[in-house]
């Protein structure tokens, strides 16, 4: 029987500069944008997707949730000892999908052949709280494979490779023992020990 799963990400109510999100505040690193594209898209996309956005209709509007997104942080400063991260990710993409709204509205431009009542369900708060969440789900992956990055080169390949059967790929710890040629409570210790070191660099990455 499995474990029950435990998340390294923990309750993240700060970020760093290290992050995809505050590093596209920077317009000039190309190579953040394309990977904050390649991270948070996707959940954009299936937000979209929700709200009965056709794909060709959802593929542009997620383009633009994301530029929309970067624009309001750089104008939007985190300050942790006024609120929780995720009221101030709330607030960005709020204000984001207003403005996106606002856009859509003065030009004309709606989504699905213009019906514009897609823009009406944009506009639920229940709705953007959605995509809120979306994002925050983006981040924390993101942190944990941050984390991953670091801890995985400090501890032993058989250590990690027993996290990432038990953890990841969600095998039988007795398995991954018979796999590993090891005893089923060093598959359990190896599994808690890098949870504890991923746990301890979330830590790190969220402190500054």
């Amino acid at each position: 029987m499995n474990e029950p799963q435990e998340s390294p990400a923990g309750d993240i109510d700060t970020f760093t500069s290290e992050t995809l999100l505050y590093r596209v505040r920077n317009p000039d690193d190309t190579e953040a944008w394309e990977n904050f594209v390649g991270r948070y898209a996707p959940a954009i996309f299936l937000w979209c997707r929700q709200n009965s956005l056709q794909e060709s209709d959802a593929a542009d509007v997620t383009q633009e949730v994301l530029c929309k997104l970067i624009d309001v942080m750089q104008r939007f400063d985190y300050d942790a000892s006024r609120g929780r991260f995720r009221g101030w990710l709330k607030t960005v993409t709020t204000n984001a999908v207003r403005d996106l709204i606002r856009g859509r509205q003065r030009t004309g431009k709606v989504a699905g052949r213009g019906d514009d009542g897609w823009l009406a369900a944009l506009a639920d708060p229940q709705s953007t709280d959605l995509l809120a969440d979306a994002i925050e789900v983006a981040y924390r992956e993101e942190l944990v494979s941050m984390a991953e990055e670091r801890v995985r080169v400090r501890v032993q390949p058989r250590i990690w490779q027993a996290y990432v059967l038990t953890a990841i790929e969600q095998k039988p710890a007795a398995e991954v023992a018979k796999d590993l040629e090891i005893k089923v409570s060093d598959v359990y210790v190896a599994k808690s020990r890098v949870i504890k070191l991923l746990r301890e660099e979330v830590a790190r990455l969220t402190s500054h």
